[in-house]
């Protein structure tokens, strides 16, 4: 065992390097980020501009189906007050 000191190491500088990125993944990356931009724009112009056709309301009103007693189906039945008037 020795107790003889060690030589100290030269310090290294730390380098702050990136990945390597692929020049394809980055224009794929940014072709994307401008369609969805334009794409975002486009809806909010043609929200904004759009004029909505206007609703559209039956004049007559539908006749309003019956029972059918043989699919086991029942009539609602009538609430009739104390005093014998229909509510």
């Amino acid at each position: 065992m020795s107790f003889i000191k060690k030589p100290e190491r030269p310090a290294k500088k730390p380098t702050f390097r990136g990945a390597p990125v692929l020049s394809g993944l980055l224009l794929r990356t940014l072709l994307v980020g401008l369609v969805a931009i334009f794409g975002a724009a486009w809806a909010l112009v043609r929200h904004y501009t759009q004029t909505l056709p206007p609703l559209r309301v039956p004049v007559t009103p539908r006749e309003a189906p019956t029972f059918d007693a043989d699919a086991g189906e029942l009539p609602v039945p009538e609430m009739v007050a104390p005093d014998g008037e229909a509510r």
